[in-house]
């Protein structure tokens, strides 16, 4: 995240951006990103020039590689919405037409250059809070989980490490709400827990069964991702390549591989049905 952070800035840098502001997103907000990630980020300024130019320099290819890849569709109106948005246009937008997903985007925010990033934030944390008090806040995630379960989903829960029962974005989801619900604002995932720990809203089991849980399905997307440097959100389905992954994961067998993948599922699971389903 930190190398991929400098080349953007840089990048920018090089290109007299300095009156463009960038706000972090996502995975790259969390400084949690893996190989083959986007960065997603939004835009605010006044004119979409100077990120159309970052953007197209950034997609260069070069004898020593390619920059990452930028990624700014969670702006205002997505794709079908100007490139950079102004302080206002995002204040009116979260207030009155944000979905609620954008608003629980929001939970990973994070400045990386600009000179309008503080005010952004103040305007992000505001809406942010107020979206955690509403009291369907809870059935509101779970909707947007089961959305993104029926349409990215592989059609093999077994398979989906990312989507499925139990993977890696049901563990965000648990997190986020229990942030928002507390007014807990940290982009980083095991920062997040450690602060809902610290506040009593997570048991020390919970935090530590959830770090280790979470760190393996990590771990397996990091694997998959290395091996072709591209985004890989399911387990192997031909059951050779399932073989190769488990050696690939620190030389286990696919029986010991299997056991230690449900037993992470089925811990994120049950917790997150313990405080978002019957919370």
């Amino acid at each position: 995240t930190a190398l991929a952070q400098a080349c953007l800035v840089f990048v920018n840098e090089i290109l007299d951006g300095a009156e463009l502001t960038v706000i972090a997103m996502g995975k790259f907000g969390g400084r949690e990103i893996s190989y083959g990630a986007d960065l997603d980020v939004l835009f605010i300024g006044s004119d979409d020039r100077q990120p159309q130019s970052l953007l197209s320099a950034l997609a260069q290819p070069s004898p020593a590689g390619n920059l990452p890849r930028v990624d700014a569709r969670l702006r205002p109106e997505g794709e079908k919405g100007p490139l950079t948005c102004s302080l206002e246009t995002y204040r009116q937008y979260y207030a009155g037409r944000a979905q609620a997903w954008e608003l629980q985007a929001l939970t990973r925010a994070r400045p990386i250059t600009g000179p309008l990033a503080n005010n952004f934030m103040e305007i992000a944390r505001d809406v942010w809070l107020n979206a955690g008090k509403e009291v369907d806040l809870f059935r509101k995630i779970d909707n947007m989980l089961q959305r993104i379960r029926r349409e990215r989903g592989s059609g093999s829960d077994f398979l989906d490490f990312k989507t499925g029962s139990g993977g890696s974005v049901e563990a965000e989801f648990l997190v986020q709400a229990l942030q928002m619900r507390g007014g807990i604002f940290e982009p980083n995932w095991r920062r997040a827990i450690d602060r809902l720990h610290e506040a009593g809203v997570l048991s020390e089991s919970d935090v530590v069964r959830l770090k280790r849980s979470y760190a393996f399905l990590r771990r397996c997307e990091s694997v998959l991702r290395r091996y072709d440097n591209r985004a890989v959100a399911t387990l192997p389905a031909d059951v050779m390549e399932q073989r190769n992954f488990a050696r690939r994961m620190d030389g286990q067998t696919i029986e010991a591989f299997t056991e230690e993948y449900l037993a992470a599922r089925s811990t994120i699971h049950q917790i997150y049905e313990e405080r978002i389903r019957c919370g």
